[in-house]
């Protein structure tokens, strides 16, 4: 890879660092779901705490806290759903919106089905417990249901396995067979993009990503690929057109500001580069290699703009990713692809570690 070109892809719904790199997650606390499983706890502490009978103050106390744990599991809830709502922005077609919050509500009906069952109503409001619970039930049949409805064609989950697993002929297969029986699935253009991307058949790739375009214009996947085939064959100039409309679509994706940004630092815009990387970083990109990767573009970027005081400042910054480099190399070793991508990625490691090296 000749700094860094061969972007950063992205699964179905889920992003990832470059193909058969180990993930190694950046270190961010997850507040939202420390707040919802929380004030679930404290709820259910102070509702087994009533069955004590508590008195006077400590009665008072205990329903408090039972008010206050449902208050913050409902405030982690709701930021959860809308952190969520955010991330998925531009990544599911219109028709397919509520599809990742089928799960949540699954698991939360199954949860109050199982309390209304369970919760000692006062005679002779028993029955109307137990219809309610009877209703939260069939409201979590009907989610099931959905949720099989909704699910990839089976073939297109076999052609992932395959290429994760390297057999790129296998899965362009099984792609074709996919498409036949479901030739709107967005996810298999896009994965037929990428390997004939990584095949380097950039006319095939162009092929796909313009026919997801076409199917689906309001979704990242065909800008970001073409961006990226763009990017494979060193037109940065043009591959910064198809990534910044990726990142006008899905706003909240850090990875596809740190593609725009690589691809801005080949075609020597340091100014969109800067822009570009800060909000991915920003935005906190969940792979530690693809955030050592945009640390040290914008290295790259502001060295190009003569700023040395903020490239000295990211310069320290990678120098604390010492054993997040230490891995990628051990990695790298162990890589079962061909030599030619190793190298290209031995060659932007070596690169990252030679600008670490220099004097602050």
């Amino acid at each position: 890879m000749q700094n860094g070109k061969q972007g950063v892809s992205m699964d179905e719904k889920s992003s990832g660092g470059p193909r058969m790199v180990k993930i190694h997650p950046t270190r961010q606390f997850p507040w939202h779901i420390a707040a919802l499983i929380g004030g679930l706890m404290l709820s259910f502490l102070a509702w087994m705490t009533l069955y004590l009978k508590p008195q006077g103050h400590g009665r008072t106390a205990t329903y408090a806290l039972l008010a206050g744990g449902l208050l913050l599991a409902l405030v982690g809830l709701i930021w959860t759903l809308n952190r969520r709502r955010k991330a998925e922005r531009g990544l599911v077609p219109a028709g397919d919106g509520g599809r990742a919050h089928i799960l949540p509500g699954l698991i939360l009906l199954l949860l109050l089905t199982f309390v209304l069952f369970l919760w000692p109503f006062p005679y002779p409001y028993a029955l109307v417990g137990n219809i309610l619970a009877f209703i939260t039930f069939g409201l979590a049949i009907w989610l099931a249901w959905r949720l099989l409805q909704n699910r990839p064609p089976m073939d297109y989950g076999r052609a992932r396995r395959a290429y994760h697993q390297g057999n790129d002929q296998t899965a362009l297969s099984l792609l074709s067979a996919a498409e036949e029986r479901s030739p709107d699935y967005y996810g298999i253009p896009y994965l037929c993009a990428t390997i004939y991307r990584e095949q380097g058949d950039y006319a095939a790739a162009h092929e796909a990503c313009q026919r997801l375009i076409a199917q689906h214009p309001d979704l990242y996947y065909g800008y970001a690929e073409l961006g990226l085939t763009l990017l494979a064959e060193n037109k940065p100039e043009k591959a910064r057109a198809p990534l910044g409309k990726a990142v006008q679509i899905a706003p909240f994706l850090p990875e596809g500001y740190l593609n725009l940004g690589m691809a801005c630092v080949e075609a020597e815009d340091h100014e969109g580069a800067v822009d570009a990387l800060s909000r991915a970083l920003r935005l906190g990109l969940r792979d530690s290699v693809a955030e050592v990767m945009a640390r040290y573009h914008l290295l790259q970027a502001f060295e190009g703009l003569g700023d040395d005081a903020r490239a000295q400042v990211e310069r320290r910054r990678l120098r604390r990713r010492r054993n997040v480099l230490r891995h990628w190399r051990s990695e790298l070793e162990e890589d079962t692809r061909q030599a030619e991508d190793r190298d290209e990625e031995k060659a932007l490691l070596a690169a990252i570690e030679r600008a670490i090296k220099e004097p602050t």
